[in-house]
């Protein structure tokens, strides 16, 4: 027997089921603001598609589908079973109408919204009508893509605008201190940033900081000054009402040539913006605290968002930053936790374990890879204040730089795979949090030691989550 999200019984015309498949939050967000701009007008259903099946697609009448990208093209995490199982089978969806929102980054331009793209097909396949071409968003702030989604949402009975669903612009925040965290370590750099809000903020573990690099000011005063522009003029930019100053602060600096004769506001638009960087957040209210690893390029120069942070924004001057819910790695429940990471996701590790150590819950197991303990050990008098009080019931640490053969958090997760089992037969919750190279070779260990069902069934039920950068 199929399971139906309506009432039984003949199709009602005109529901629609608005489903989201969604790593860090932004999809999910989208899928809700979709959904309320059409309740108005039309019976409206929003769940996670990972939670579907394709029997229970075929009979919604109306589908939009809002999913982000994971890693190279594929399916966000909790998605994962449904692409393997799900999008395996033949199905027919025959008198669905449908449409697919896909969120991506076009600087991975072969694989840009791939799991977006790759749904959108497999619905065509088995006769599904498109209400209309794909959309494919590119980055948080894709005015354009949204607002074609928007326009079209209009013509389903909704009353909205790309810029309604669109995230809100970035606030100022004062950097208070930074620190360089590990001296002498060979690897790159890693600095502990602090900040504080302007204004109320608030967040909860397991959150995203979405930081706006931007120019030093004197590169922009002299670009101002040399090109005689007034920067208290403003300019709808990305949605938002922005002052000049702060869109050539916020923009890669064209050259002399190219602003030579050109109108004001064409040259608005053509301008290049950085793309904001995300960052997990170590902190818990009020004060967020970072954990940024220097980039440097080949050719030595710094890279642009962890350079403006750790090198190029003065202490006591304003960061630009936007807060982002991430539901798919927020404390799941106040159950034994195992925290499993690498490097700076130790940032994202430190948050629950703040959590925990506030609400006095203990029963935490984390397993943390690094370079070299003498050096890289971040956070290390908080992991003992963890242990004294009881938040860390156990602690496994292994440094890559200490060993021969090199050793990672991937091989320190099998070797204790015995126990892990244990752990997650008594229903303990699985974070994971760091790189993409780190979270693969997780994986792998965790499918090795419990099954990839298992870590299905876990995903669905909220207690297997990552962030993964």
């Amino acid at each position: 027997m199929v399971f139906s999200l309506f009432r039984s019984g003949p199709r009602k015309a005109g529901k629609i089921l608005v489903a989201f498949a969604s790593q860090t939050g932004a999809a999910e967000r989208i899928a809700w603001l979709t959904a309320n701009a059409l309740a108005g007008a039309r019976p409206v259903k929003v769940t996670a598609l990972g939670g579907l099946t394709a029997a229970e697609l075929a009979q919604a009448g109306t589908l939009l589908v809002v999913t982000s990208t994971y890693g190279a093209g594929e399916a966000p995490d909790t998605a994962r079973a449904f692409a393997r199982k799900q999008m395996a089978l033949a199905a027919s969806f025959k008198g669905l109408d449908y449409a697919v929102l896909a969120l991506g980054d076009r600087k991975y331009d072969a694989t840009f919204c791939g799991f977006g793209r790759e749904l959108d097909r497999w619905l065509a396949k088995g006769k599904a009508k498109r209400l209309f071409e794909i959309v494919c968003v590119n980055g948080d702030d894709d005015d354009a893509a949204m607002g074609r989604w928007a326009g079209q949402l209009n013509q389903l009975g909704a009353a909205t605008s790309g810029a309604a669903l669109m995230p809100g612009a970035p606030r100022d925040w004062t950097l208070v201190e930074r620190r360089l965290l590990n001296a002498g370590s060979p690897g790159g750099e890693a600095w502990h940033v602090a900040l504080t809000p302007r204004d109320d903020a608030t967040w909860i573990a397991g959150d995203i900081a979405e930081v706006w690099p931007r120019n030093a000011q004197d590169s922009v005063d002299a670009f101002l000054e040399r090109h005689r522009l007034n920067g208290e003029l403003s300019f709808k930019w990305h949605g938002h009402w922005t002052f000049l100053r702060d869109i050539i602060a916020h923009s890669r600096l064209p050259n002399d040539h190219e602003v030579e004769g050109v109108a004001l506001e064409w040259l608005v638009q053509r301008l290049e913006a950085f793309v904001p960087r995300e960052y997990s957040i170590a902190s818990l209210p009020p004060r967020m605290e970072l954990l940024v690893r220097k980039a440097v390029k080949n050719d030595g120069s710094i890279g642009l968002g962890s350079g403006w942070l750790t090198q190029v924004a003065e202490v006591g001057g304003v960061v630009k930053l936007r807060l982002r819910p991430n539901p798919n790695f927020q404390p799941p429940n106040d159950g034994p936790m195992i925290l499993i990471g690498a490097g700076t996701g130790m940032a994202g590790l430190r948050a629950h374990l703040l959590h925990r150590a506030r609400k006095k819950i203990g029963g935490a197991w984390l397993l943390l890879g690094e370079r070299s303990a003498a050096h890289d050990l971040y956070y290390a008098d908080d992991i003992k204040a963890w242990q004294a009080d009881g938040t860390l019931e156990k602690t496994d640490l292994v440094f890559s730089r200490d060993s021969e053969p090199k050793r990672y958090v991937q091989h320190l997760v099998a070797e204790q795979g015995v126990e892990i089992c244990a752990w997650l037969d008594r229903g303990t919750s699985l974070m994971v949090c760091g790189g993409l190279e780190m979270a693969a070779g997780v994986q792998d260990a965790l499918v090795t030691i419990c099954g990839q069902e298992k870590l299905d069934q876990m995903t669905q039920d909220g207690l297997y989550r990552r962030d993964i950068y």
